[in-house]
């Protein structure tokens, strides 16, 4: 990229930020994104990433991908009829059995290799809006009393169990709040297959999987380099998860639109993730197409916890470990800090030159809970990103 034109570049940048007719800001984006329900399994979130972009006037490519999912719905199959189920940990084999009812705490009978039927508890009926938040002291709450007597159940044999609905709430999935440490498989059912089971009954409980959206824009490059951004505008929750789910993905989109027409040597590819909390669904899947391609990039950068403006920006590597492309001058008063385990773990192990993008040393620590919000966000310091962004693309 010539000099002259870099600063061309950078004065029309500069005018598209003053101009009131120009690009959204971020913060406006993320507002944007925080309205949609992004659970993966949600239609919202479908609708969000299929439509990623389309009132856009960009020349850039726009490519929809479908990774596999494998959500927290199951199928029960009771003899040889079939009813929804959903679980609050993922079913992640088949599991088969008799239909044994049990109550809760009571003496446990032989259950080896069955299919436990439990009421769904008052803890986890009132826990509904609580459950799995973070307390006082960074413990995960959960329903205790449940988790050790499901561990009980699950040491005397049990194959898996079915929670049916509460008496107060009969109209909702049975449901339990089990901790992620107790691997032992279950799920909720409806109030039909609740009075559908006897004992005896041959139950086998499995994973419902279906697809996943995630959005790529392509600007093609003159040389066959690629350079790959990546982003993630994964699963809302408690908070908008806006220090994983909205800032990245937010900036990303802005620097779409101002990179649009812009010359480059490599072809860039920006990646707006979707999946469970960390994203890694889409990652592994879009990984997957790079080595079919028989593509090693130049490099992969995550824009990781980012948009807070609460530190200076700095990069987190493997190791501290720099590379070439550092030693452009964007990179001259950027901090290089240890990058610890992460989405762009498998990428690394493929030979890839792996680098997250950060500007908050706090974030960690909110991710996922109450303190994860929107407001955490700093316009300022996502249009500061932008533009970081913007001048180091430029020279690739």
């Amino acid at each position: 990229m010539n000099i002259v034109f870099s600063f061309i570049y950078a004065l029309y940048v500069t005018f598209l930020y003053v101009n009131p007719f120009s690009l959204d800001a971020p913060y406006e984006t993320a507002e944007y994104f925080a309205s949609y329900d992004r659970q993966v399994d949600s239609w919202e979130n479908t609708e969000l990433f299929e439509s990623l972009g389309v009132d856009l006037d960009l020349n850039m490519e726009r490519i929809i991908h479908y990774a596999p999912l494998q959500t927290f719905y199951t199928d029960v199959t009771i003899e040889d009829e079939l009813f929804d189920g959903y679980s609050s940990m993922m079913v992640e084999e088949p599991i088969q059995g008799d239909v044994i009812h049990v109550e809760w705490n009571a003496p446990i009978p032989d259950v080896t290799d069955k299919i436990v039927v439990l009421p769904m508890t008052d803890v986890s009926l009132e826990a509904r809006d609580d459950a799995y938040h973070l307390d006082h002291y960074g413990e995960v709450l959960n329903d205790e009393a449940a988790n050790r007597y499901l561990t009980k159940l699950k040491e005397a044999g049990a194959a898996g169990y079915l929670i049916s609905p509460h008496e107060e709430a009969s109209d909702e999935f049975g449901f339990v709040y089990v901790s992620a440490w107790l691997r032992f498989d279950g799920t909720g059912i409806g109030i039909d297959a609740a009075e559908a089971l006897t004992d005896g009954q041959l139950v086998t409980i499995e994973p419902y999987e279906t697809e996943m959206p995630y959005t790529e824009f392509v600007q093609t490059g003159t040389t066959d380099e690629e350079v790959i951004v990546m982003a993630r505008l994964d699963s809302s929750g408690y908070g908008d998860h806006a220090l994983i789910g909205l800032g990245g993905a937010s900036i990303l989109y802005q620097v779409i639109q101002a990179m649009d027409d812009v010359e480059t040597d490599a072809t860039i590819r920006y990646v707006f993730l979707n999946g469970y909390g960390e994203g890694y669904e889409a990652s592994t899947h879009y990984l997957g197409m790079l080595e079919e391609r028989g593509m090693t990039p130049r490099t992969v950068m995550l824009l990781d916890l980012i948009g807070t403006g609460d530190t200076d920006r700095f990069v987190k590597t493997h190791g501290m470990k720099s590379y070439p492309f550092m030693d452009t001058s964007s990179f001259e008063d950027v901090e290089v800090r240890s990058l610890g385990v992460s989405i762009l773990d498998e990428y690394r192990q493929a030979g890839i030159d792996v680098v997250s993008l950060n500007d908050s040393l706090t974030a960690n620590q909110d991710v996922f809970t109450e303190d994860d919000t929107i407001d955490r966000l700093s316009d300022e310091a996502m249009l500061e990103h932008v533009d970081w962004l913007v001048e180091w693309l430029t020279t690739q």
